[in-house]
């Protein structure tokens, strides 16, 4: 194991037709098929925003260019509607509240203005300053990472259902809290440093940053700020962020009568018994005074704090990271975990566990025994589950995961002479079938041991295959091309599960092993991989994985094939996890012609919208020798 990466330290109804805003509240805003009928339905920039700006690069929906382009409010319905499957207490498309009837107005807006839609969210301050017991360091770690590509992935969510650039601008509220918290200016300054090189690592190009000197009139300060200047100016800013809070606001009141600010300083006082790292000997009492003085304080700060937004951002879409009763502001999910209670990226630490689950925890509740910390550029970032399959000694290599599905692994030395014949495929498979796609990146002669690889696949019958034609498919006998000509006349078959209903899916290829070739034009393109446990975790509440299981379809693929496959199960248990998996013929690429056997026909797009959502696939971009194994039962791919 790699200590460059690794220390020991009923059937479905018609509810989908539902309504929203005076239309149909099950819009989908990325493409449709041929045969399915629509229902009718300048900003200020700081020197961040601008860097952010000119470095956007072309991203283009995945519709096609053929179709009618929508209104100005079909669109703004469309972006609506995936910001709500962003919220916290998101359950069905239809049930907006009134932060999300806001938004689309707001949006709206910007739609006709002809200008990028602009959200702007308060937060990621600095690290908990609790560090021996709820986070890892004072940096920004693979918490702060996910989330980044998590909000990324918001802004381009909603420039695919407008063709509109979308922004989010990240305004830290770290002064505003951080001298009441013992946390020191120069660790607000750092975090922030920091946080702004992860985003432009990680392209993160619709995600800007604001500083407190853009919200206080200052803003003609932060062309030139550094460190040195923003120590000296920081005690001036938060004098200036205090006068923006409300004449005559009285924070007992505001507790007593406001449901939003009650909720925010119940939760403020919870969150201080855990935040203030206490090695005194204070009764519980007196801890319970003071953190209701601070928590007091913290409101007053903070209504300051939003006001100085508003006053700056007044049209943007106001997101907010704590849960509210979504009237004044979209609470939104912060990052992707497998919690019963949300937790924010600086108030814990990430722990990945092998089955797949991303969850947030406080450090010191990760057991030592069952856990590894991981440490990127030398410093710890998150919790790992111990297990062999990391351990490939004496290969010393660096696990990388991707957003929103799988795992990139590489030789920890640029240098290192790892061929592909050194992999070990029994690994590969288990990291495979929890962790796909895994790719493997950087090991030589990617063509040349493509057998020997194969070879070290000990199954009785080798499982790796592929059906694709515009990617190379290293095989020990002929790839399979009929269980993908079964649903799809298309020759980049977009379809990795068998759809023919005299073979169940436990008789087709387990892996698939796929490189790109030159004629192929992969370097320049994006392999669509969307993950069938994502799919299921975010489906809507009145249609969860239990009703779906009942769901039958048909696939008629018109052209030279003419097929018709009949009473297909839309989810099939996976043979070795005994998990739910998905069984579609997306709309990536051809035409066929998909209908539902015994339930609503809309939830065709139901599907296909969802498997297109960029929390649940991965646009993979190849690199060259890129080799990538992955689980033909819970995946479903194809070439954009």
């Amino acid at each position: 194991m790699s200590l460059a990466s690794t220390q020991i330290v009923a059937p479905i109804s018609l509810h989908l037709d539902r309504v929203v805003g005076g239309q149909s509240g099950w819009f989908d805003p990325w493409p449709v098929r041929e045969q399915e009928v629509e229902p009718q339905m300048e900003n200020g920039s700081t020197k961040d925003n601008l860097q952010a700006r000119d470095s956007v690069p072309d991203v283009k929906p995945l519709a096609s260019s053929s179709r009618p382009r929508k209104s100005i409010s079909e669109r703004a319905q469309a972006a609506a509607i995936v910001l709500n499957r962003y919220r916290i207490d998101y359950k069905n498309d239809w049930d907006f509240p009134e932060s999300i009837l806001h938004s689309q107005t707001q949006i709206q807006t910007f739609l006709e203005r002809k200008v990028p839609i602009e959200l702007v969210v308060p937060a990621f301050p600095f690290k908990s300053s609790n560090r021996s017991k709820k986070v890892l360091g004072p940096f920004p770690d693979e918490a702060e990472r996910l989330s980044l590509l998590h909000l990324n992935g918001l802004c381009l969510s909603i420039k695919d259902a407008t063709d509109s650039n979308t922004f989010l601008t990240i305004v830290s509220d770290g002064i505003t809290y951080n001298d009441i918290l013992d946390v020191s200016d120069q660790e607000v300054w750092q975090y922030g440093q920091h946080l702004r090189k992860m985003a432009e690592q990680n392209e993160c190009h619709y995600i800007r940053f604001s500083r407190i000197c853009d919200l206080v009139g200052a803003g003609h300060e932060s062309e030139t700020l550094d460190e040195a200047h923003y120590l000296a100016r920081v005690s001036a800013y938060r004098k200036l962020l205090e006068a923006n809070t409300p004449v005559g606001f009285d924070v007992l009141s505001a507790i007593a009568n406001d449901p939003d600010i009650s909720r925010t300083y119940k939760g403020y006082k919870k969150f201080l018994m855990s935040e203030r790292d206490d090695r005194t000997a204070r009764s519980r009492s007196q801890t319970e005074r003071e953190n209701s003085v601070i928590a007091k304080a913290m409101i007053v700060r903070g209504k300051a704090f939003a006001q100085a937004v508003k006053n700056r951002y007044p049209d943007f879409v106001r997101l907010s990271i704590h849960p509210s009763n979504d009237t004044a502001k979209v609470s939104i999910i912060m990052l992707p975990q497998d919690n019963d209670i949300v937790m924010t990226p600086w108030h814990g630490a990430v722990v990945r566990n092998t089955d797949g689950c991303v969850s947030m925890s406080h450090a010191i509740l990760v057991p030592a025994m069952t856990h590894d910390v991981v440490y990127v550029e030398g410093r710890p970032s998150y919790f790992r589950q111990r297990s062999d399959v990391f351990d490939w000694f004496p290969l010393d290599l660096i696990f990388e995961y991707l957003y929103p599905c799988g795992i990139v692994i590489r030789p920890a030395k640029p240098t290192s002479a790892y061929t592909l014949s050194m992999v070990d495929m029994q690994k590969v498979q288990k990291l495979a079938m929890t962790c796909s796609p895994v790719v493997l990146r950087g090991f030589r002669g990617a063509n040349k041991d493509q057998h020997t690889f194969i070879s070290r696949d000990h199954d009785p019958e080798p499982e790796i295959s592929g059906a694709f034609h515009d990617i190379t498919n290293i095989t020990s006998h002929e790839p399979h091309h009929s269980r993908v000509e079964a649903t799809s006349s298309c020759k980049n078959g977009p379809l990795n599960i068998n759809t023919d209903e005299s073979e169940s899916p436990d008789k087709t290829s387990h892996f698939q092993y796929l490189t790109p070739k030159a004629s192929d034009g992969l370097m320049d393109a994006q392999t669509l991989f969307a993950s069938s446990e994502l799919f299921v975790r975010y489906l809507p509440q009145a249609y969860n994985v239990k009703r779906l299981e009942k769901i039958r379809w048909t696939c008629h693929s018109p052209g030279r094939l003419n097929n018709t496959k009949k009473d297909i199960p839309l989810i099939f248990n996976h043979p070795t996890l005994n998990a739910p998996c998905i069984r579609w013929n997306p709309p990536w690429h051809g035409s066929a012609n998909i209908s539902i056997d015994n339930g609503s026909q809309s939830l065709v797009s139901l599907v296909d919208r969802l498997l297109l959502d960029r929390r649940v696939c991965l646009r993979f971009a190849w690199q060259e020798g890129d080799v990538v194994i992955s689980d033909n039962w819970a995946m479903l791919h194809s070439k954009k």
